[in-house]
């Protein structure tokens, strides 16, 4: 499990790179997203969340009656290490939905000079309809805006239509993820002995303090080619600490209608990162309007691209074996 989530986060970026030779270098798709996430849900599958679940598993037992208490450290670690398993869970299910397609993407669009006939290759393996229904519009969609990213010329125009991509793409794998990210949430005690008004006070309670205080995404800090210092970004916090304004140029003033549309039904307070903050990660719209914010803030921060492994360390994972020593994955 372990093994395949570095081996996981490792494909994200070799696509990454590899979208970036088709897209430019100036704008980074969601594989640069998808490998920071990857390498910080390492973190839970590894079991180094524990200590932090922990902590906010005891802020929660402090809220039951004394006579309901009944959580032992190695109980509140089986629980965390629950978590784990629902992250690990998450981890495959996003790369089994969107590796192979961003594979397929590299194939079909890297030479080609008919983009349509492409896109209709990416496309063709996908199923219609909604990703409720077990269907592949947002995948599609998304396709055709990288398609169209690829002719554009206009840096801003460009830079719209690869958010609009990513937003897709982010929509149809969170919408795969509610159920893994709602069981992930809801492995607390269930304290079946409590009344029922208790046990859901109980139940909010934890998904908002894990939310706030348990987890985040680590992305590469200013320096992070010669420390391997990473930036936490809480996620029931604001992205980017609050900034007023935080987007760039190229997406500061937004022209195209489709990605309006789709960014102000996902985003409730737009054109500002004000308001980002998600309170309960196991609700959907909390998790998009979070993460709407995060694409369009971070989408031309050069340092994404960078590796998220030393070289020593993507070598032994290319080879399928876990690293020992050196910085800490």
């Amino acid at each position: 499990m372990t093994v395949r989530n570095l081996r996981i986060t490792q494909t994200y970026h070799d696509l990454a790179r590899g979208m970036a030779g088709l897209l430019g270098w100036r704008n980074t798709s969601w594989c640069c997203f998808g490998t920071w996430a990857s390498r910080t849900a390492g973190r839970f599958i590894r079991g180094e969340a524990v200590p932090r679940g922990v902590l906010v598993m005891e802020a929660i037992a402090e809220r039951v009656p004394a006579r309901l208490r009944a959580l032992t450290p190695a109980a509140l670690v089986l629980i965390v290490r629950q978590v784990a398993q629902h992250v690990a869970h998450g981890n495959l299910i996003v790369f089994q939905d969107l590796g192979p397609l961003y594979a397929r993407m590299l194939d079909a669009f890297t030479g080609s000079t008919d983009l349509d006939h492409a896109a209709a290759q990416c496309t063709a393996t996908l199923r219609p309809g909604p990703v409720t229904a077990g269907g592949d519009d947002l995948l599609a969609d998304a396709v055709r805006a990288y398609r169209d990213a690829i002719s554009a010329t206009d840096p801003d125009a460009r830079a719209e239509l690869i958010l609009l991509a990513n937003l897709r793409i982010g929509l149809h794998e969170q919408i795969r993820l509610q159920e893994p990210i709602t069981h992930a949430l809801l492995s607390m005690p269930s304290y079946r002995f409590a009344p029922a008004p208790l046990r859901n006070a109980l139940a909010t309670t934890w998904k908002n303090l894990a939310t706030a205080q348990l987890m985040d995404i680590r992305l590469p800090s200013v320096d992070f080619e010669t420390t391997r210092r990473l930036t936490a970004q809480q996620l029931g916090a604001n992205v980017g600490r609050g900034l007023q304004y935080a987007f760039p140029p190229n997406l500061a003033q937004l022209q195209n209608q489709e990605l309006k549309a789709l960014l102000y039904d996902l985003d409730r307070s737009p054109n500002t990162v004000l308001g980002s903050a998600a309170d309960d990660w196991s609700d959907l719209s909390d998790r998009m309007n979070f993460i709407a914010d995060l694409f369009r803030a971070w989408q031309q921060t050069p340092r994404l691209f960078l590796p998220p492994f030393t070289p020593t360390q993507t070598q032994t994972i290319r080879a399928g074996q876990l690293p020992h020593g050196g910085p800490p994955l």
